[in-house]
């Protein structure tokens, strides 16, 4: 026979009849014993709210009998002081006395002074309506001669009613009226009153007297008691307060108090089904320990020996020869079944479980595993980087503690992608523009993504996130997107962005449509004299005024080297010259080195479909160039003038020296019989032949030593920077080439093309022959002592055929030095 027929023959009986006798023993019990509880607890309560009542009717009254039976207050009313109001009568008074209204009346009954109080909000109101128009109450109340004190509704609201005749403290002089305290019945007392009893007021109401209650509890106080059922969530207490001015009636007041009992009484039966349950397994003690002789043996048999299984070591049941139980053969076969499933199983979970914890250690992401309550599991050590936090110290930690991210622009918190994989049931990706803040508070830039993990019955047991930095990444894809549509040194938009924004503001709804077209002066010049990196400067300078004076919704674009256009969507002709006028004058304001600059502009507005954005940038583009040609000549020389200005001021002995060899070289023309043009245009070429110099550095300019072969490197350009800034200068061009060729030698040895013999200009040959002799005859910063005139002459006559002409040096010697200075041995 099996094991489970023996088991139902004995024990399913015997348990059926015993949790059937119990219940119905139990049962009776319970309900009685829950009813009587509840029915103390509800005296109890009617008793509590009576205590309260009874109280504060009895505070009231001796309140307001010792503030009637006060001489101020007789003498108020007899004499009508008003000090007694300003000093007595206040806020703190009716906080204090925790009372409503204040009413005075005098001898004849009527109003002498009230004062009603919200006690809420502490201020002094307005008596209530409804409380003026039932003032009759009051009066009747005021009719009666002792003193007293009650429940008394006014209007819509209950209040505590306490009367006092207005005597003198001795009470020697007659009344002079009679002093009513009143308190209203708001929330906060009914609030008292539903606290002291463990209840809610239903309803207040005035009812007639209160014969049909019960008993009377205390005082005005009558209570009628509740019939209690099993129906019901809520006991109802009824309470009646007598009017002590008016037996007739009565105040009604209904509460309902919270099964809290019948609450109890289910408790009692959680406590009964364990007692139940006690009984039962005691029960079963009893029907094993009949049955123990027979399978006791066999049950401890099989215990040992399950509890002698290994897994790792998966040792087999013995099986007994002869037959046994069913259930028994049964179960060691199962066993052995299992443990050979465990075996198999075991060592592939094994090869898998390192295959995956060398993966996770070994990918780039961060990794993280949790519960399905989103509580860490695992982190691999790029998520520990990524995150700040070990994973020893991350384990249990909810996700979002861990795992921070906000919103890139709002910097507000993201919902955790691990918490909306968990109750969706699916992948989930993080959204663009997060950022992961980690515990140090570094942000960076994340990717991720979060999967639910199943286990075989596809019931959700935790979830993986996976996730990397993608901070890198990110900015150089902005940087890049930044750099197709921005000018790199300005940060405005470049002409590709430009083109496009042409072709999408060409429509109607943008009409009017100016364009303005603007081209910086000079800035050639100012380049080969100060260096592109000034030139940037001023470019970069020009560029914030065309920000500062548009909209944020126009246009601003480099297209060229010195070139803007500026497209202003809906801005008609009149605005636009407004804004060029403004852009002028602040970009005249710019100066670098007392050199001025000024952006030449033309514009245009299309105002018409049928015109075309081409044409009026085309227009803009001629305006511009009509009003860079008035900037002529005369401006660039005050730019040539500025540049030699600066470079006297970097180096002063260059003022003088330009000077000495303007005036040698127009010596030496007038000794050649050059006409008056011929002779200053050699003396201008003679002053500006180290405008280049602009360019050097102050520290070479000024240094005192010898130059080192760097120094010198640099030195030598500066004819090469002049020649630029001379023909760029039409007034100048002329001369350009001879200060470009001032350092080439007769021989071809000089700089910069390596010019010889009368390849090079003849204006270049005398520029070199007065530079040389004016530098060794005056005061160098690398040189302590000047030569003399005759060491001078010898010098000039020893390079003669190698570095100078020598048939100029020969004219320049007899004709001007001698001319100048005491005869010279030849």
């Amino acid at each position: 026979m099996k094991l489970i027929k023996i088991l139902a023959l004995c024990v399913i009986p015997i348990l059926v009849i015993s949790i059937i006798l119990i219940n119905l023993s139990f049962g009776a019990f319970f309900k009685s014993h829950v009813l009587n509880h509840e029915n103390e607890q509800v005296n109890l309560a009617a008793v509590n709210i009576s205590t309260y009542l009874n109280g504060k009717i009895n505070d009231y009254i001796g309140s307001v009998a010792d503030w009637a039976h006060w001489d101020d207050t007789y003498y108020f009313v007899e004499d009508g002081h008003t000090e007694y109001i300003d000093s007595n009568v206040h806020e703190s008074t009716f906080d204090n006395l925790d009372i409503s209204f204040f009413i005075v009346t005098d001898g004849e009954g009527s109003i002498y002074f009230s004062r009603y109080y919200i006690n809420e909000s502490e201020q002094f109101a307005d008596f209530p309506d409804d409380f003026l128009s039932e003032q009759h109450k009051l009066i009747e109340f005021f009719s009666l001669s002792e003193d007293m004190s009650g429940i008394l509704q006014i209007g819509s609201e209950f209040y505590f009613v306490a009367k006092s005749d207005i005597t003198d403290s001795l009470e020697v002089q007659a009344s002079a009226g009679k002093l009513i305290f009143g308190r209203l019945l708001d929330d906060g007392m009914k609030h008292d009153i539903e606290t002291i009893s463990g209840s809610s007021i239903r309803s207040m109401a005035v009812v007639g007297a209160p014969d049909e209650f019960d008993y009377n509890i205390s005082g005005p106080v009558f209570f009628k008691a509740p019939t209690l059922n099993d129906a019901e969530d809520l006991v109802n207490i009824e309470l009646a307060v007598i009017n002590d001015f008016d037996a007739s009636a009565s105040v009604g007041i209904s509460l309902d108090m919270p099964r809290t009992q019948y609450i109890n009484g289910i408790r009692e039966v959680v406590r009964f089904s364990f007692l139940n349950t006690a009984l039962y397994i005691a029960l079963m003690v009893i029907i094993f320990s009949l049955i123990g002789a027979y399978l006791n043996r066999r049950f401890k048999m099989l215990i040992e020996e399950l509890r002698s299984i290994d897994v790792e070591n998966s040792k087999s049941l013995i099986i007994p020869p002869r037959k046994d139980f069913y259930e028994f053969q049964y179960i060691r076969e199962s066993v052995n079944y299992l443990l050979k499933r465990i075996e198999d199983n075991q060592s592939e979970l094994i090869i898998n479980k390192e295959k995956l914890e060398a993966t996770l250690f070994s990918v780039g992401d961060g990794v993280i595993t949790t519960d399905e309550e989103g509580k860490i599991t695992f982190m691999n050590p790029i998520a520990e980087r990524l995150t700040g936090w070990k994973s020893a110290e991350a384990v249990r930690q909810p996700i979002e503690e861990v795992f921070l991210i906000i919103n890139e622009f709002s910097r507000e918190t993201v919902d955790s992608p691990v918490r909306e994989a968990l109750s969706t049931r699916q992948i989930v990706e993080l959204e663009n523009h997060t950022l992961l803040i980690a515990k140090d508070g570094t942000e960076r830039i994340a990717e991720d993504t979060a999967a639910p993990i199943r286990n075989i019955n596809e019931e959700i047991i935790g979830c993986v996130l996976v996730f990397r930095d993608v901070t890198e990444r990110k900015t150089k894809q902005k940087y890049i997107e930044f750099l197709s549509y921005h000018d790199q040194l300005t940060g405005l938009y470049n002409r590709r962005f430009y083109e496009e924004e042409k072709r999408r503001l060409d429509v109607k709804r943008n009409m009017p449509i100016s364009i303005i077209y603007a081209d910086v002066n000079g800035l050639k010049l100012i380049n080969d004299a100060f260096g592109h990196m000034v030139g940037d400067k001023i470019i970069q300078k020009i560029a914030e005024v065309f920000k500062k004076e548009c909209r944020a919704d126009d246009i601003i674009a480099r297209v060229g080297g010195d070139e803007f256009i500026l497209l202003l969507p809906r801005t008609d002709g009149l605005f636009v010259e407004s804004i060029v006028n403004r852009i002028k004058q602040r970009t005249q304001a710019i100066t670098y080195k007392a050199v001025a600059v000024s952006v030449a502009f033309g514009w245009g507005t299309k105002t018409e479909e049928s015109q075309t954005v081409a044409d009026i940038i085309k227009s803009a583009e001629t305006q511009m160039y009509n009003t860079k040609i008035l900037y002529n000549t005369s401006k660039r020389n005050d730019v040539i003038k500025s540049i030699m200005n600066t470079l006297m001021v970097k180096s002063p002995r260059e003022e003088a020296h330009s000077q000495r060899v303007r005036s040698l070289c127009a010596q030496l023309g007038e000794a050649y019989g050059l006409e008056a043009d011929q002779v200053k245009k050699l003396s201008v070429a003679g002053e500006l032949h180290d405008i280049g110099k602009i360019a050097i550095d102050d520290s070479i300019l000024n240094k005192v030593g010898r130059l080192s072969v760097k120094d010198i490197i640099q030195l030598q350009k500066h004819s090469e920077t002049g020649y630029r800034i001379l023909g760029a200068v039409g007034e100048f061009a002329n001369i350009a080439e001879s200060i470009l060729e001032h350092h080439e030698r007769w021989d071809g040895s000089g700089y910069p093309k390596g010019l010889k013999g009368e390849e090079i200009s003849w204006e270049a040959r005398v520029i070199a022959i007065a530079d040389s002799y004016d530098a060794m005859t005056s005061e160098r910063p690398y040189r302590s002592a000047t030569m003399s005139v005759e060491e001078a002459v010898a010098e000039l006559r020893s390079n003669a055929g190698s570095q100078f002409d020598p048939d100029l040096v020969e004219v320049f010697i007899n004709r001007v030095v001698l001319v100048s200075n005491e005869p010279v041995n030849k």
